[in-house]
């Protein structure tokens, strides 16, 4: 990471709130209104960045209708590729990490003409609603975190060893959907680390791994799928969370 900051693995999330009742109003009238309140010292955000970010979003009259401290967590989304409303996507760029950015945003970069509505009928947002957000870029999260929730007693994993692990894979954090695991694929898995036939995420981080331990590994898009995801399993720039046990080591030959 680029800074100091760490988001708690539970907060790993590609929330598609933003977007779930964005539509085109019919007056499409109006840009977004930036205003710099604090401007950051950090790089400038690039497009496809998972931005980590701290935000308040606001009526025009005040009211708040949503914001992180109510959520208890910081907002993590890839940034300049559409998985969060148009008026972010646009109003952000060029944004430093470490900066707070006023967004006025018009309803059709918003949440259009449907506002932002759940299955149970209650609206955030309604339709044609102009809104307001304050947005704190506290991070860029494009490092690995790794937890070993067991120690093992064993030998110790190193480039050009053979690994046998079991692993589950899930996307974002230990409570999303599992997209893939050793037991899907019938027992072990065996590869050898370093040899490139693994997510860049594997190879970094399970070095030093030690046998008999459990790992686990959140990995952001940058050293798993990218932008491109694995077709009809992990959609593009995804965060990918692992829990790997291994179970064997076998050394590289020496001489």
């Amino acid at each position: 990471m680029r800074f100091l900051f760490q988001p708690r693995l539970s907060i790993l999330l590609l929330l598609l709130l933003f977007i779930s009742a964005c539509d085109s109003s019919s007056d499409n009238q109006g840009e977004v209104v930036v205003t710099d309140l604090v401007v950051g010292t950090g790089p400038s955000v690039l497009q496809g960045e998972m931005l980590i970010v701290e935000y308040v979003g606001t009526f025009l009259d005040g009211t708040t209708f949503d914001s992180t401290e109510e959520k208890g967590e910081p907002f993590i989304f890839p940034f300049g590729v559409g998985r969060v409303i148009k008026g972010w996507d646009q109003g952000l760029e060029g944004m430093k990490i470490g900066g707070t950015r006023r967004l006025e945003i018009p309803s059709h970069l918003a949440f259009g003409k449907n506002g932002q509505c759940f299955s149970n009928g209650e609206c955030a947002v309604p339709g044609n609603t102009d809104v307001i957000y304050e947005v704190t870029l506290l991070d860029v999260f494009d490092e690995i975190l790794t937890q070993d929730t067991v120690v093992g007693d064993g030998v110790s994993a190193e480039y050009g060893d053979v690994m046998v692990v079991n692993y589950i894979g899930q996307l974002t954090n230990r409570e999303g959907a599992v997209f893939d695991a050793s037991s899907i694929q019938g027992g072990n898995f065996v590869f050898t680390l370093g040899s490139g036939n693994v997510i860049q995420g594997w190879e970094l981080g399970l070095r030093g791994m030690k046998v008999g331990g459990t790992r686990e590994l959140t990995i952001p898009p940058v050293y798993a799928y990218g932008a491109y995801g694995s077709p009809g399993t992990i959609p593009s720039y995804a965060i990918l969370f692992f829990t790997v046990e291994l179970v064997e080591v076998i050394k590289r030959p020496t001489g």
